[in-house]
């Protein structure tokens, strides 16, 4: 048996290895916009909610102000800026990341149908964890963000993300057909 690798499968394998890497760079950056689009999205919720009640941005500065108080530092007297771009930085990262995951779970759905079934697990995972999330920063200083504002807004958001997936990649929607056909 011979152990040597011949030149032409040399080529294969690094042929392999920048489709692998072009497909991740894919992944990343399509991840990356399905999350600013759907970090942005909840951001217009929570802006419509906090100008109903009077008050632009109460909801990012509050929960900034919170992460803040986690790290042992409070805002000075009157600072809005620090909590809200704190709270935005975070909002946006953790949304790109979900992105990320999302796109990837696209990518094994185009090759497995069934596996659109993990945006549901996705969505109501990422539901319990922003919810619990809050909670544990402290449920009294966020009193007026209720969990039906937080279900709206990750309603918002993965509705914006699913949208952007299904007209980036057409297949989604014979996929959701073809399941619905088989039940």
């Amino acid at each position: 048996m011979n152990a040597s690798v011949s030149n032409s499968d040399e080529e294969v394998l690094s042929l392999g290895a920048k489709e692998l890497t072009r497909a991740n760079g894919a992944i990343i950056s399509e991840g990356v916009l399905a999350g600013v689009i759907a970090a942005t999205a909840v951001a217009a919720v929570f802006l419509v909610v906090d100008v109903m009640a009077g008050e632009a941005f109460r909801t990012p500065r509050q929960l900034g102000a919170m992460l803040l108080g986690m790290f042992g530092a409070a805002p000075a007297s009157g600072d809005l800026a620090t909590p809200l771009a704190l709270y935005t930085l975070l909002h946006f990262v953790a949304f790109m990341g979900a992105g990320i995951l999302a796109s990837a779970i696209v990518q094994v759905t185009m090759k497995q149908p069934a596996a659109i079934l993990l945006f549901v697990i996705l969505f109501f995972a990422f539901e319990v964890v922003f919810t619990g999330f809050v909670a544990f920063l402290d449920v009294t200083s966020v009193g007026h963000v209720t969990p039906v504002q937080v279900a709206v807004g990750n309603i918002v958001a993965s509705v914006a993300m699913a949208l952007f997936f299904r007209a980036r990649h057409p297949k989604l929607r014979s996929i959701g057909r073809a399941l619905a056909a088989e039940e």
